[in-house]
């Protein structure tokens, strides 16, 4: 299971797809509030969390995926989290404050991500994997690994599931279909 999107979306409107939100609370009440139900999960063994592309101004400068404070001060340290951090997304809108999609995956490893996601962004992501060639962390190996000793399942039992085979379906009809449009309301 992966968390997300910490420190916490409720409190804004804005729709980071499409814009920056802003979250004015002072850290006291986000933690209160938000971080409540990050810290429980973690207690019980929370695999993954994903940031927010979520602004707090009255606590960092950096929105949350691109801030070492929220990742590294408050998720690793005050609440222990040991396992791994996703970026959001770096194609939305809430992430263009740091640039390009190559510096958004730069600023985001630095300020802690172990992981940078480029979604429905095939050119963008391809220049992200190429800027990250070489890119070594022992720590995210080990991250990793420790993930995938969690009910790990054998390549071969992986690939008989019905849930794997659905999948490969599905991802297959997309790139038979790349114009494929899907009506989400």
């Amino acid at each position: 299971a992966t968390g997300k999107h910490f420190p916490g979306h409720g409190a804004v409107a804005a729709d980071s797809h499409v814009d920056l939100p802003v979250d004015e609370r002072r850290y006291e009440d986000i933690a209160q509030w938000d971080l409540v139900p990050f810290e429980r999960m973690i207690h019980y063994g929370l695999a993954a969390v994903m940031m927010a592309h979520v602004l707090y101004p009255a606590v960092d400068r950096n929105p949350a995926g691109f801030s070492g404070f929220w990742i590294r001060a408050v998720l690793r340290d005050t609440l222990g989290f040991h396992g791994l951090v996703f970026s959001d997304d770096l194609s939305m809108q809430g992430a263009a404050v740091a640039g390009g999609h190559v510096d958004r995956a730069a600023a985001a490893l630095e300020a802690g991500c172990d992981m940078v996601l480029v979604c429905n962004d095939r050119d963008h992501a391809a220049r992200v994997a190429e800027s990250l060639t070489g890119h070594v962390s022992p720590v995210l190996m080990t991250r990793l690994m420790r993930l995938h000793g969690r009910h790990a399942q054998g390549l071969d039992e992986l690939r008989a599931s019905p849930r794997w085979q659905q999948a490969v379906a599905a991802v297959r009809g997309c790139e038979e279909n790349p114009e494929l449009e899907l009506d989400l309301e």
